[in-house]
């Protein structure tokens, strides 16, 4: 506790040195002000852990400067020192924050005080602690599945901090699987309206009247089997974050009445005439390029702009596979059911670094947590890969170094073709067979001739 440091507040200058004198020879260090408004002075400038103020100063006194220092340093202990004590006054001093309320002189009772004091420097302590550990839990469930230290994404790292206490509207582009709802959830989490609920919306997975009625609600007897009045996402979003998924599949009618909502900001429930007004802040993903969708003219410009005021966009997982090694490792923490997280071989994570992953984070993912299921002695090698990942890369030169005859060669590319094709339909056998021209069963006999195996968890025939 010694070397902490207390202000120590009062405007009888005998009183005052006698009692820095004798925290001083306690080993505290100890930083003194005449009076209250001195003593808010020294605390922009000073670390303090501790006040020590007597309670009757002119100007500001011990009550007020409690108060103050309760609304600008809430975890920093208040005692108040008092001559002419009450228990009327202590009930009033503990109400707004008194961390003890002691009597003059304090030689009177030294132990007691020594100890007071020293009871204060621990709850400071702790209070810190907590502080700090709220802020780091804070930030680590904004940026917990957020891994990256690639160039792009510290971009996307500091484009968040920027922009999350601005109340702007995002929008997040970038294809399936690459975070953009976690991006999202970073951001509100950040804002001013993280303690509000952020509520969200698959605009590709509903109807048009059905997603008419899920984002505004409808009155008793809308339309038929409406029997209840029904709160829309903008009304249970209210105070938070409406995030509005796939945006560019909202129906073109509906665009219109959103814009009108970013414009307005108010709406009415379906059937209902009353206006609500729309405390909602907008955040809109897309894995579609939204301005190529104006082009075409199947997206409104005038909604494109609104949206994209603050534009964030994330880059595949190929483009940025310095990532994948600190992703992979995320994944081994985050997944492992023993006593400790599996250990992956160098020479698979090279591997894994030159598949293109097609289905980025979100396919590494569940890749990360298959090999962790099916590793041997909590060691993950080459064995524990999946097929695709182990094929070479269609692109390469399948010739390069080799003497090959025609045969072969036209053999390699047509498995390394297949194998290509499989792994973009996800295993889809129907799907592969159609986008390779042939029919199902011509596909199941290449697969045989070629000893391709589905993976242990493959797709949907």
């Amino acid at each position: 506790m010694k070397g902490n440091s207390i202000l120590v507040v009062d405007d009888e200058p005998n009183s005052l040195f006698a009692l820095s004198r004798i925290l001083e020879d306690e080993g505290f260090r100890v930083i003194t002000a005449e009076n209250g408004k001195s003593a808010l002075g020294k605390l922009k400038k000073e670390m303090v852990n501790v006040i020590v103020t007597d309670e009757r100063m002119p100007d500001l006194g011990g009550m007020e400067l409690l108060k103050e220092v309760k609304r600008r340093y809430e975890s920093i202990p208040v005692i108040l020192l008092t001559a002419f004590g009450s228990v009327d006054m202590a009930v009033e001093a503990l109400k707004e924050g008194a961390f003890y309320f002691f009597e003059k002189p304090v030689t009177n009772n030294m132990e007691r005080f020594i100890t007071i004091i020293n009871q204060a420097m621990r709850t400071q302590s702790l209070e810190a602690q907590v502080y700090h550990l709220r802020k780091e839990v804070s930030e680590k469930y904004s940026f917990s599945n957020i891994v990256g230290k690639s160039r792009q994404m510290l971009d996307i790292f500091e484009i968040i901090d920027r922009v999350a206490t601005l109340d702007k509207t995002v929008l997040i582009q970038g294809e399936s699987g690459t975070g953009k709802e976690l991006i999202a959830k970073a951001i509100h989490s950040r804002s001013v309206r993280g303690n509000r609920p952020m509520v969200t919306v698959g605009c590709g997975t509903l109807t048009d009247s059905l997603l008419t009625s899920e984002l505004f609600g409808h009155s008793r007897g809308a339309f038929t089997g409406a029997v209840k009045d029904q709160l829309g996402r903008f009304e249970l979003a209210q105070g938070g974050t409406l995030f509005l998924d796939e945006i560019a599949e909202i129906p073109v009618n509906l665009q219109k009445r959103l814009l009108r909502i970013l414009q307005e900001k108010e709406f009415q429930r379906v059937g209902s005439s009353r206006t609500i007004r729309a405390d909602v802040r907008i955040i809109a993903a897309t894995n579609k390029d939204l301005y190529e969708e104006v082009r075409n003219k199947r997206f409104r410009q005038d909604l494109y702009y609104r949206l994209s005021v603050v534009p964030i966009n994330i880059p595949p997982l190929r483009e940025r596979k310095e990532d994948i090694p600190l992703l992979i490792k995320h994944f081994l923490d985050k997944y492992h059911e023993g006593k400790r997280p599996a250990r992956i071989l160098p020479d698979v994570v090279e591997k894994m670094k030159r598949y293109p992953w097609p289905g980025n984070v979100r396919e590494l993912e569940n890749v990360v947590q298959q090999m962790i299921l099916f590793c041997q002695n909590e060691t993950i090698t080459s064995k524990d890969l999946l097929p695709q990942i182990l094929a070479p890369d269609f692109s390469e030169d399948p010739v390069e170094g080799e003497r090959m005859s025609l045969v072969d060669i036209v053999s390699d590319i047509e498995k390394r073709y297949i194998l290509k094709k499989l792994h973009q339909t996800n295993w889809h056998l129907h799907n592969t067979a159609k986008e390779l021209g042939i029919t199902r069963k011509m596909l199941g006999i290449r697969m045989a001739k070629y000893g391709i195996k589905r993976p242990r968890k493959g797709g949907d025939t």
